[in-house]
């Protein structure tokens, strides 16, 4: 939710949310860091605090937040010390996080959220409680692919001696076959790692969900992308972790390699009004 006012002038400011924690357990170790704008405070309003801050809502209004989301260098800058502030909290206390750019004109409007929507928020507080969100990617190799592929598959061993020993216009055929036949087997396999990893991820952990593939630019890697989820799994991750070593040796050799991010807030698990997708 945008602040949006009739007129505004430079010095109206609003409360910016970062947040929402127990207030018995956030009032008394929480360390805040810089946020958005102005120094984070703690708004307390019965069992919850609000992690917030104070914006100028010239700056957050609806009629010109859309042109500073294309600012790269504004936006990157911003969503950084938004992510930094819930990892602050998160050090201390579990927090539910709010999607980017969660305003509220004044702290009226932020108490009445916090009030009035007290049971969900305090809800979901108790299920993420000694939680966090780890993420988990799989990228694959296709040269090791077909070479995991090849041990067990009589027709990709057989193109592959073929394609050794083949020349000219005969070796440039057999290597197309060759190509084809690896692309096949990968359709069907990119399907088939996805579901076993989820599966075997989702036991052991809270909850999870998959989150939409990555492409190059955003993952950073040259590798496709084939797997992309969100795990909510206990703050010391033992058990999730050496499953994911274990799963990650079972498919190495079929060119996967998994990749662990976080810890991070519970951005995929958290009420609809407060979260957003983030990958």
């Amino acid at each position: 939710m945008t602040a949006a006012t009739a007129s505004l002038n430079r010095n109206d400011l609003g409360w910016y949310l970062y947040g929402v924690a127990a207030a018995d357990e956030a009032s008394a170790s929480t360390s805040l860091a810089e946020g958005v704008a102005e120094a984070v405070e703690l708004v307390a309003e019965g069992p919850l605090v609000g992690v917030a801050s104070r914006v100028s809502l010239a700056e957050f209004d609806e009629t010109t937040l859309p042109e500073r989301l294309r600012d790269a260098v504004w936006l990157e800058q911003n969503i950084r010390a938004h992510e930094q502030v819930l990892e602050r909290v998160l050090e201390d206390v579990s927090v539910l996080p709010c999607r980017f750019c969660t305003v509220y004109r004044n702290e009226a409007e932020l108490r009445r959220f916090l009030a009035e929507r007290r049971d969900v928020l305090q809800a979901a507080l108790d299920r993420v409680h000694g939680m966090v969100e780890v993420g988990v990617k799989a990228f694959i190799d296709r040269d090791r692919f077909a070479a995991g592929r090849a041990k067990h598959n009589d027709v990709i061993r057989q193109l592959e001696s073929q394609v050794s020993a083949a020349e000219g216009g005969r070796g440039y055929m057999e290597r197309r076959r060759l190509e084809q036949l690896v692309a096949s087997e990968l359709e069907g396999f990119r399907g088939e790692a996805a579901g076993r990893i989820h599966t075997r991820l989702v036991a052991v952990a809270e909850d999870g969900l998959p989150l939409a593939l990555q492409p190059p630019e955003l993952s950073r890697r040259e590798e496709e992308m084939v797997f992309n989820g969100a795990y909510l799994v206990p703050a010391e991750r033992g058990n999730f972790e050496a499953e994911l070593a274990s799963l990650a040796e079972d498919l190495r050799d079929q060119g996967i390699d998994l990749e662990l991010t976080g810890p991070w807030p519970a951005y995929n698990f958290v009420p609809e009004e407060l979260g957003a997708e983030w990958t």
